[in-house]
């Protein structure tokens, strides 16, 4: 493990350059999110007067801080960027983030200053992230760099690595609407002296990570990228920009991203083992389908309430070239026990027609999992918050959703819920669920599909 970058993500002491006390100051954004995250080093703001800012002593250069600095960050002018290295060389600071912008992506004059740091991080020995993005978050100790001001989050098991920081807030958003949390955050910028790989290195070995997501406009190390990849023993979910023509002229102007090519890229990217999606959201729904236990082989059953969403998730797992084995008399002669089986259709996909009996669902989904030939299940459900239920609908009616989660874990084996309900029902639902909850029905195969591909390239 790269101990430059581990000291980058916890640092016992961080510097903020261009912290003040000034209203409209933005540096001051950065000392605020390390308070308000809790970061437990220490943290000294440089601002030319000495400003203390935000109850904390300022200093007037870096040579007047105290103690040693771990890791400093830059938000100064792209001119001052330079002369600032100088400086953190000078006290023996090895690691930068640098999130000011004006550099290779602003022309000749921006590139001539990218050339410049790039030559001063080679002659002092520091490694640096940026310029131009958010640069680094770490939610399993409080460290929070964004100019941007970030509530804070419990950390989970994803972490992110976008070229583009605004993509990378999105993700960080589209995790927050389904109630999960990530682990460590990276927006790479310009790729100046750390890209993706150097990240994906450290990652791949990061107790706290269990999954990767990256958005990238470019791939530069992309044959070191697909030998570290294949190397993984955890996900790496990828999305890649900058596909086309007016993608490329509009990246170079915003991260001076290089076009690759696609068809190649995408080749390369499946024999490494790389899952590759095609919407940004997806990123983050196929990083969370990695909550539930994996996908051991081909064969699945569908269950629905409908006949018609039984008949669309069959349509849907033929394409992905899945497979239907039977259920066993046991389970249909237990089903009809439970059911008025003359009005559903007991077999794989299993129509359960006009049950709303939790218990006989429930029946249902454990028997299945317990079937040996099933690998995994996918199932849609129309169902209401409890307190529209009334009488006997209200008996037989409570929520499936824990015993689902539970049984899902007891055999091992994933279980793609689609919960088609009001907006506010299924936000409550997910918000409660240690796994995914789904939206639509094709998402629930295609997660299938998903977990089945990677797990197979992986024995």
């Amino acid at each position: 493990m790269d101990e430059n970058i581990r000291k980058m993500f916890y640092p016992d002491s961080v510097a903020v350059i261009g912290a003040s006390a000034s209203e409209r100051n933005m540096g001051k954004n950065i000392v605020q999110n390390l308070l308000t995250w809790e970061f437990a080093g220490k943290v000294y703001p440089v601002n030319p007067r000495g400003e203390d800012v935000l109850g904390l002593k300022g200093y007037a250069s870096l040579d007047e801080i105290p103690g040693p600095v771990d890791l400093a960050v830059a938000f100064v002018p792209a001119s001052a960027v330079p002369g600032i290295m100088d400086d953190c060389a000078r006290n023996g600071i090895k690691r930068l983030a640098i999130p000011s912008g004006g550099f290779s992506e602003l022309g000749e004059e921006g590139e001539e200053l990218t050339r410049i740091i790039a030559q001063k991080a080679i002659e002092h020995g520091i490694r640096f992230v940026g310029p131009n993005g958010l640069t680094l978050i770490n939610a399993e100790n409080g460290l929070c760099l964004p100019f941007l001001t970030f509530r804070k989050r419990e950390a989970g098991r994803i972490s992110i690595v976008s070229q583009s920081g605004g993509v990378g807030m999105s993700l960080i958003m589209f995790l927050d609407n389904s109630y999960s949390s990530f682990n460590k955050f990276v927006s790479v910028g310009n790729k100046v002296n750390m890209d993706e790989l150097d990240f994906l290195e450290y990652l791949g070995e990061d107790p706290g990570t269990g999954v990767i997501c990256m958005f990238l406009e470019s791939v530069v190390r992309g044959r070191e990228l697909l030998e570290v990849a294949s190397r993984l023993t955890k996900p790496l979910i990828i999305y890649k920009a900058n596909t086309t023509e007016v993608g490329a002229k509009t990246a170079a102007s915003h991260t001076a991203a290089l076009a690759n090519n696609d068809k190649v890229l995408d080749g390369a990217l499946k024999q490494a083992g790389v899952i590759r999606v095609s919407e940004i959201r997806k990123l983050m729904d196929m990083a969370r389908a990695f909550e539930m236990p994996p996908m051991r082989g081909n064969r699945i059953a569908v269950i629905s309430q409908a006949g018609g969403y039984t008949v669309l998730c069959s349509d849907e797992a033929f394409k992905k070239g899945f497979v239907f084995p039977s259920l066993s008399e046991d389970i249909i002669a237990g089903f009809r026990e439970r059911v008025r089986s003359d009005v559903i259709r007991l077999g794989n996909p299993l129509d359960l027609g006009d049950v709303l009996s939790t218990n006989a669902i429930l029946y249902a989904v454990d028997k299945i999992l317990e079937q040996e030939d099933i690998d995994g299940v996918a199932i849609v459900l129309l169902r209401r918050s409890d307190a529209k239920y009334t009488g006997a609908y209200a008996a037989m009616s409570r929520e499936p959703y824990p015993e689902i989660g539970e049984l899902m874990f007891k055999h091992g084996k994933p279980v793609a819920l689609c919960l088609l309900s009001q907006c506010d029902y299924t936000n409550d639902v997910q918000s409660r669920m240690e796994y995914p909850i789904f939206e639509t029905p094709e998402e629930t195969i295609e997660t299938l599909a998903m977990l089945r591909d990677y797990y197979a390239r992986k024995r």
